[in-house]
């Protein structure tokens, strides 16, 4: 199956409703599932410094479709760079999800390859990826990229997390 990213587009919202259902039946999201209209909207307004809140930095959603552009597999969000509270915590250039059907299947190995190619073309790098310390499964994926630990820091709820450099 081939696989590749697509930024959101409304041909995809019966497939990220599908999504947004599985994430809210597996417990990795709650309350209700907003329209994907004001999806989109919000998407556009985060994807510009020019829209940006205060706060946070500009950053491209791309979903992980597969080669029928049916079916949403999983979700990247490259940020386009990084503030201090990015570089010092959770967080780092790239944010990944797999939907939770669709794991320990390789998609997010994957993913995150398409994921640093398009931070190549965008003259990023390297790139901090981060992830919770027990989260095994996601260190896994950052370092069959090419990850390099870095260290392990503590984040402001109390959970040690792992920052990764990777090379471009």
């Amino acid at each position: 199956m081939a696989l590749y990213l697509a930024i959101p587009a409304r041909e995809h919202k019966h497939a990220w409703k599908q999504y947004e259902k599985e994430l809210l039946a597996a417990g990795e999201i709650s309350g209700r599932i907003k329209s994907y209209r004001t999806f989109l909207r919000q998407r556009r307004r985060f994807s510009s410094e020019e829209t940006v809140p205060d706060g946070y930095v500009p950053d491209t959603l791309y979903f992980l479709m597969d080669d029928g552009g049916d079916k949403l597999l999983g979700r990247v969000s490259i940020r386009h760079r990084l503030n201090d509270y990015l570089l010092n915590n959770p967080g780092g250039h790239i944010g990944y999800a797999v939907a939770p059907g669709e794991r320990r299947k390789g998609y997010g190995t994957q993913q995150l390859r398409l994921a640093l190619e398009i931070c190549k073309t965008m003259g990023l790098g390297p790139v901090l990826v981060t992830c919770l310390k027990e989260n095994v499964a996601s260190a896994k994926v950052i370092r069959n990229n090419g990850g390099v630990l870095e260290d392990e820091r503590m984040s402001a709820e109390g959970k040690v997390f792992q920052r990764y450099w990777i090379t471009l």
